[in-house]
């Protein structure tokens, strides 16, 4: 039982492979003619053709002929190279990612863009403010300060969520 199995498995495959090795030479042998006569064409003599009938292998070189030894062994001396010139300046680098000066305000800009307690801004209690939170901004009024800890508590006006945030974070409305 085994056997037969074995054998129809076999079979099988052996017809598989022929089918595809069949097709494969068939293949070939049309592309074969096709550049026989792109060669007819453009004039160019033809050489001797090769049957590609398998993998390609590496020849195997002949192993050199044994030297008398009366001969001296010659010791390979490696030539002196020319000095490479040296380079007055390094190669630029490629810089990866975002210029630095891109999407900054400038140097000089950035003290008065927003306040802080070094400026003369003060928030007192009632104050309408905008602040930052995340991707947006809101509309806020003053709950409580913390000059310490250099923080505002506000009470947002569209829901009235009272959050804390730092002095940088708000600005007056």
């Amino acid at each position: 039982m085994q056997n037969d199995m074995k054998s129809t498995i076999q079979a099988a495959v052996a017809d598989a492979v022929e089918k595809a090795t069949g097709r494969q030479l068939e293949l070939l042998g049309r592309q074969l003619e096709l550049l026989e006569k792109v060669v007819q064409f453009l004039g160019i003599e033809p050489g001797p053709t090769r049957v590609a009938s398998g993998p390609k292998r590496a020849s195997v070189p002949s192993p050199a002929p044994k030297r008398p030894s009366s001969v001296p062994v010659r010791k390979w001396v490696k030539p002196e190279a020319a000095p490479k010139p040296t380079r007055t300046k390094a190669a630029p680098q490629a810089r990866r990612g975002r210029p630095r000066a891109a999407g900054r305000a400038t140097t000089v800009a950035a003290p008065n863009s927003s306040p802080s307690p070094a400026t003369s801004v003060a928030y007192e209690v009632g104050q309408e403010v905008r602040y930052k939170q995340g991707r947006g901004s809101f509309s806020a009024k003053v709950k409580s300060i913390d000059a310490k800890a250099k923080t505002v508590t506000v009470e947002r006006v569209s829901d009235n969520k009272q959050v804390v945030r730092p002095f940088d974070k708000v600005t007056p409305a």
